[in-house]
């Protein structure tokens, strides 16, 4: 797989990560445990400048529908979505935006992906906070995507073993396309993403891990 798509797609691993840390503190007990997750993904950049070429605009969009099972609790589904906006005047020197945000209670139906990875699309709103100002305000995205490249697969297998016995497996596995992103980041009066994406994926991500022994 090309490593920005390795790159994007592993954005999706995060949320188990933090599972991992819990796992090693029941696993001192005697337990074995495992927490694993899998769920389709988009990813896009966007980087724009006004008519002047002082004003650069740089935008992030990413969704994912990750299904998290750590074991031996259910497994749970949730639509994740987060977004970021940050825009500087060169000519000035001046920060004029920083603001992010990011939301895990949306309704499936606003992001979707093809079984093959070659369109998806999102629409929803999302509350971000300027990081200057602290104020809270909503960002609408309406985000479609079209696959530009091959489907490309890669995986990842490890086994980090440490004093004591204990053992921390890792199994990763990406699958996903390029893609071009366009439409709408906005927050009702200015587009910050007046250009289609700089880069883009499709793709989906199947990551696990098993913590055993672990003093």
């Amino acid at each position: 797989m090309k490593p920005s798509i390795r790159l994007a797609l592993a954005i999706s691993s995060l949320a188990l990560l933090i599972l991992v840390p819990w796992s090693v503190a029941d696993a001192a007990a005697g337990k074995v445990e495992s927490a694993h997750q899998r769920g389709p993904l988009v990813n896009a950049s966007f980087t724009s400048f006004d008519p002047s070429g002082c004003i650069e605009t740089d935008a992030f969009v990413s969704a994912n529908r990750p299904t998290a099972h750590h074991e031996p609790g259910d497994a749970t589904t949730t639509t994740i979505l987060a977004v970021s906006v940050f825009e500087y005047d060169a000519c000035t020197d001046t920060v004029l935006l920083q603001a992010a945000g990011y939301t895990e209670s949306l309704d499936p139906a606003v992001f979707e992906v093809s079984n093959q990875f070659d369109h998806a699309s999102v629409r929803a709103t999302v509350p971000v906070t300027n990081i200057d100002t602290g104020a809270v305000f909503d960002l609408t995205v309406n985000m479609a995507f079209v696959a530009t490249s091959d489907l490309v697969r890669d995986h990842s297998n490890t086994n980090d073993q440490y004093p004591g016995g204990c053992h921390v497996l890792n199994r990763w596995k990406g699958t996903g396309r390029d893609a071009v992103a366009s439409g709408e980041v906005s927050d009702g009066v200015t587009s910050f993403t007046p250009t289609s994406s700089s880069s883009a994926e499709i793709g989906t991500v199947v990551d696990g891990f098993v913590v055993i022994g672990c003093p």
